[in-house]
C-alpha cells in the first residue's frame, strides 16, 4: 500500500538549474583528467628509456642464467647416466634386444625429470651399430633415417661423432621428424641436440634432445619474441620470432646492448657454454616512448574537445526531458503551492508536484494494489521460461485451480532449410513458437506456450473440457506445418488430463516419455498415452553372428541383403524411431568393431554417421546404406590382405574369451613373446595399449547387455569378465563418461 508523503520544509538558498550542475560536474571531471594526463606524461617522459633498457637487460640476464644452468644440468646428468652399468653392458658386436628393454626403462625414468626439458635421449653403440631410445631400439641408419630425420644432421654426421675430439657438445637446433611412408613426415619437433661422451668408453655416446620451444617458453619471459642464440663466432644457433635479415653487430664490452639501424640488440654471453643470448627490440618501441609526437598531441586535443562537447550535449539531453516533465506537472497542478527544499529548482518542482499527484491518485493506486494477480501471472510466465528437464520447483507458482494438459512439440529441421533459407535454428524455432502460441492461446485463454530447449516447445493448457477440442487444434497446426514438410516436421506429445493437485514434474516427464513412440518417417505426428507400446529392439544372437562374420570378411552382398531385409521388417510393422535408431546403432557398432578388429581408422565413419543423423525415411536410409556399405566392405577386404598375425591373434582370442581372465603375460606366453615386446608392438600397431583395448572391448559388450535387456549391472559385469563391480564401474565411466546406471537410464529415455 502506498502512503501519503509528508510535506518537506522550505529552504531559502538560491537554486540553480539542473543543466548548470550537470555541466559544472562534467567540466570538473574533464579538467581533472586533463591535468592528471599532462602531469603523468611530463613526469615519466624522461624515465622511460632507462627503465626499458634496465628491464630488458635484467630480463635477458635471467634468461641467460636459466639457459646456462639447464645446459650444465643436462650435461652433468647425461654424463652421470653414461656411467650406468646397463649403458656399457650392451656395448658388444651382437646387441641383445631382449635385455635392451631394461635400459629403455632406465631411459624413461631418466626422461621423466621435467627440469631437464628433454624430449628423448639416444644411446649410440659403435660396435653393433645399434641405437636405443626410450620406446624403441633400431639400427643407427634406421633411427636417423626414419625416426629422427633432420636436414641438418644425417646418419653420416652422427657416425662421424665417434671420431670427434670432445666430451660434450651442444649443437644448433634443428627440426626432427618421423618418416611415416614414402616422403611424408610427421611428428616434427624443434630440438637442440647435446652430445655427451665418456672417455672411459669411447665407442658409446649419448645424444640428449632438448625441446627448444619449451626452453624458450619457460625461460624467456619478455613480451618481445625476437630472441636468438649465437655461438662464439656469432653464427645462428637458435632463433624464434621474426627472421633476422641484417647481420648482427659485434658484441663487445660489458654495456649489455648495442644500437644498430632500427634495432636495439641486448646481449649476454653464457659463462659455461660460451653461447651469446640476444634479444632484439625495435627502436620505435623505445624511442616512441621518449618524445612528443604530433599524433599524441592531436589525439589529446581532440579528446579534450570531444569530452567538453559531449559534456555539454549530454547535459542538454538530460536536462530537456526533465524540463518537459516539470512543465507537464505544472499544468496538472496549477493551483498547488511550491515548497523549495533542494539546491536544484527542477527537483524542487518534481518533489512537490509528485506529492500532489500521489494524493490526487490515491484511489487509482488502491485499484492497482488489488490487481496484483496480473503481476503474479507475469512472474509465473517468466519463471516457467527457465524450465529444462526438471520442473519440480514450479508447483508453488501454479495458482490456477483447473485441470491441465501438457502439449510438447519437438522440432526436427532438415538440412535443406538452412541450405535454401537464410535462417538459423533459433530463429526458425522462434517463428514456429509464435505461430503455435497464437493458435493455442486463441482457443484456450489460460494457456502458456514457451521454449524449453533449442528444439522443444511446451504448451500448458488449462481447460475443464475434453481433449477433442485440443486434438482439433493440434490437427490444424499439423496441417499448416505439413506444408513445409520438406524443411521440417514436428512430434507432438499430448498428455492425459491432470488434476491441479497432480505432481507437475511427474506429469511433464510422462509427456516427454511419449516422444520415444514416434513412427519412423518425416511427417508431423500427434502422440498420446494410447500410443505407448514397447519399443525395444535388439539383434538375435544368430543375427549378430551373421552380421559380424560378413563384416569381418568384407562380404558386401550379404551385408546389404541383411540390412535391407531388416529395414523391410521394421517398415512393415511401422517401427518407432527409437527401434530404427537402435537398429542403426547396432549396425554402426558392428562396423566400428570390424574396423577395430581389422585395425582400420574409425574416423572415416564420421561422415557416414553424420548422414545417418539427417535421415528420417526408410527409403533414404536404405539408399544411404547401399552407398556406404560397399565402401566399408572394400576397406575391410583391403585390410584383410595385410593382416598382422600377432594383433589378429589377440583380437580373435579376445572375441572368444573376453569373459575369462585375460592378461598381457598370458597373451605373451601364447605368442612366445616377452611381455614388454608384446606391449610395445601392440601399442605401435593399434595406437592403444593392450589393457585399454581389453577394457574398451568389454565395456562395449556391457553396453549392449545394459541397453538391450533387464540384466542386473553386477551380472553384466561378470558376463564381460569383471569379477569386481568397483573395477567395472570405474572402467565403464572411463570409456563412456557415465556410470552403468546413468547409461541405462539414458538408454531407456531414448
Amino acid at each position: 500500500m502506498i502512503t501519503k508523503l509528508k510535506k518537506l520544509p522550505k529552504f531559502g538558498a538560491k537554486s540553480y538549474s539542473l543543466f548548470f550542475w550537470l555541466l559544472l560536474s562534467f567540466m570538473t571531471i574533464v579538467m581533472l583528467l586533463v591535468s592528471f594526463t599532462l602531469y603523468s606524461v611530463l613526469f615519466f617522459r624522461g624515465h622511460i628509456k632507462n627503465e626499458l633498457i634496465t628491464y630488458n637487460n635484467a630480463n635477458l640476464k635471467n634468461t641467460t642464467e636459466n639457459y646456462e644452468a639447464t645446459f650444465q644440468l643436462i650435461e652433468n646428468s647425461v654424463l652421470t647416466f653414461s656411467l650406468n652399468e646397463k649403458v656399457t653392458e650392451f656395448n658388444k658386436p651382437e646387441f641383445n634386444y631382449a635385455s635392451g628393454s631394461q635400459l629403455m626403462d632406465e631411459l624413461q625414468i631418466f626422461l621423466a625429470n621435467q627440469s631437464l626439458f628433454l624430449e628423448n635421449m639416444i644411446v649410440y653403440y659403435e660396435k653393433s651399430g645399434v641405437t636405443l631410445e626410450k620406446s624403441r631400439g633400431a639400427d643407427a641408419d634406421v633411427m636417423f633415417g626414419r625416426y629422427y630425420v633432420s636436414q641438418d644432421y644425417s646418419y653420416d654426421f652422427w657416425k662421424a661423432q665417434f671420431d670427434a675430439p670432445y666430451v660434450t657438445r651442444i649443437l644448433p637446433n634443428s627440426v626432427f621428424s618421423e618418416l611415416v611412408y614414402a616422403d611424408k613426415l610427421s611428428s616434427s619437433q624443434v630440438l637442440i641436440p647435446i652430445v655427451v661422451k665418456n672417455n672411459t668408453n669411447p665407442s658409446v655416446y649419448i645424444i640428449a634432445f632438448a625441446d627448444a620451444h619449451k626452453l624458450f617458453a619457460t625461460y624467456h619471459q619478455s613480451i618481445n619474441d625476437n630472441f636468438y642464440i649465437l655461438d662464439e663466432t656469432q653464427q645462428l644457433f637458435f632463433a624464434t620470432g621474426a627472421e633476422q635479415k641484417d647481420a648482427f653487430p659485434a658484441f663487445e664490452g660489458n654495456l649489455g646492448y648495442v644500437k644498430q639501424g632500427k634495432n636495439y640488440y641486448f646481449y649476454k654471453k653464457g659463462e659455461s657454454t660460451g653461447l651469446i643470448y640476444v634479444n632484439v627490440i625495435p627502436d620505435d618501441s623505445i624511442a616512441s616512448q621518449m618524445k612528443w609526437n604530433y599524433t599524441f598531441v592531436a589525439l589529446f586535443v581532440f579528446a579534450v574537445i570531444i569530452s567538453i562537447l559531449a559534456s555539454f550535449l549530454f547535459s542538454v539531453r538530460l536536462n530537456r526531458p526533465v524540463k518537459r516533465l516539470v512543465h507537464s506537472i505544472q499544468q496538472l497542478t496549477n493551483d498547488f503551492p511550491w515548497q523549495k527544499h533542494s539546491g536544484i529548482k527542477e527537483f524542487n518542482i518534481i518533489q512537490e508536484k509528485v506529492q500532489h499527484l500521489l494524493d490526487s491518485n490515491w484511489d487509482i493506486n488502491q485499484t492497482l494494489e488489488e490487481k496484483n494477480s496480473l503481476l503474479r501471472h507475469l512472474a509465473y510466465i517468466n519463471e516457467l521460461r527457465n524450465i529444462r528437464s526438471n520442473g519440480s520447483y514450479l508447483n508453488d507458482l501454479i495458482d490456477i485451480n483447473e485441470p491441465y494438459r501438457f502439449v510438447l512439440f519437438k522440432l526436427t529441421f532438415k538440412p535443406r532449410l538452412f541450405e535454401e533459407i537464410d535462417v538459423n535454428e533459433d530463429r526458425a524455432t522462434s517463428y514456429i513458437m509464435t505461430y503455435i502460441n497464437k493458435v493455442v492461446s486463441e482457443r484456450f485463454q489460460e494457456s502458456l506456450t514457451l521454449q524449453i530447449e533449442n528444439d522443444q516447445l511446451l504448451s500448458v493448457v488449462y481447460s475443464e473440457q475434453g481433449s477433442q477440442r485440443l486434438l482439433e487444434t493440434l490437427n490444424e497446426i499439423r496441417q499448416v506445418l505439413d506444408l513445409d514438410r520438406e524443411y521440417c516436421f514436428l512430434t507432438i506429445a499430448l498428455s492425459k488430463r491432470h488434476d491441479p493437485e497432480d505432481d507437475f514434474k511427474m506429469s511433464f516427464d510422462q509427456t516427454k516419455s511419449l516422444l520415444q513412440y514416434r513412427k519412423y518417417n518425416d511427417k508431423t505426428q500427434i502422440l498420446s498415452a494410447t500410443d505407448a507400446k514397447p519399443t525395444n529392439y535388439y539383434l538375435m544372437p544368430a543375427q549378430e553372428e551373421e552380421i559380424n562374420v560378413n563384416l569381418n570378411n568384407g562380404n558386401e552382398a550379404q551385408i546389404i541383403q541383411f540390412v535391407k531385409r531388416e529395414l523391410g521388417v521394421l517398415k512393415k510393422k511401422e517401427a518407432s524411431e527409437k527401434q530404427v535408431k537402435a537398429f542403426i546403432s547396432n549396425i554402426v557398432d558392428r562396423v566400428k568393431r570390424a574396423f577395430l578388429f581389422n585395425k582400420l581408422d574409425v574416423d572415416v565413419l564420421k561422415t557416414f554417421q553424420d548422414c545417418l543423423q539427417n535421415n528420417h525415411t526408410f527409403e533414404d536410409l536404405e539408399q544411404l546404406f547401399e552407398e556406404w556399405l560397399p565402401q566399408i566392405a572394400d576397406l575391410i577386404r583391403g585390410k584383410k590382405e595385410k593382416e598382422d598375425y600377432i594383433t589378429s591373434f589377440v583380437f580373435d582370442h579376445l572375441e572368444k574369451h573376453y569373459a575369462h581372465d585375460i592378461t598381457l603375460e598370458m597373451m605373451a606366453d601364447k605368442l612366445n613373446l616377452s611381455r614388454s615386446y608384446l606391449s610395445t608392438y601392440f601399442k605401435e600397431k593399434t595406437g592403444i595399449y593392450f589393457v585399454d583395448y581389453v577394457n574398451m572391448f568389454r565395456v562395449d559388450r556391457a553396453k549392449e547387455l545394459l541397453s538391450g535387456s533387464d540384466v542386473k549391472i553386477q551380472d553384466a559385469a561378470a558376463k564381460v569378465g569383471y569379477q569386481n563391480i568397483n573395477s567395472f564401474n570405474r572402467m565403464f565411466k572411463k570409456f563412456t563418461g557415465v556410470t552403468p546406471s546413468e547409461f541405462r537410464k539414458v538408454e531407456r529415455l531414448k
